[in-house]
């Protein structure tokens, strides 16, 4: 799907984290361009009474520290949202409705994908 946002003209990018733990800042701000100005964080895990899930908050962390301590110009604005629990799939739709709202004028901080099962 984003090969085809790409053709389409689209300036969008996938960031797959492979291994999460231990979380590498380093990793994630060397593989996400400074020219990036949203980001949509993605993460499979529900973590009731959080603030949000584990990853989005490694994402903004990592992202703070690296606009306070000068080593980014500019900070992008980082939604999250979860995926895949109980079995339900993750498609293309999904994926476009992550970037439409990234599109969006009016930003929500958090997604909530609904998916209906046929």
């Amino acid at each position: 799907m984003v090969d085809e946002l790409l053709t389409r003209g689209e300036k969008v990018g996938v960031l797959k984290v492979r291994l999460y733990r231990p979380f590498s800042a380093k990793h994630l701000l060397q593989a996400l361009p400074g020219s990036v100005r949203s980001v949509a964080v993605l993460d499979r895990t529900k973590e009731p009474g959080a603030q949000a899930e584990p990853l989005y908050l490694d994402v903004m962390t990592a992202l703070a520290e690296a606009f306070n301590n000068g080593e980014r110009e500019t900070l992008p604005r980082v939604i999250g949202g979860r995926y895949g629990l109980s079995s339900k799939e993750f498609g293309p739709d999904c994926v476009l409705a992550v970037f439409a709202e990234l599109n969006a004028a009016n930003r929500k901080r958090a997604l909530r994908l609904v998916f209906t099962m046929m």
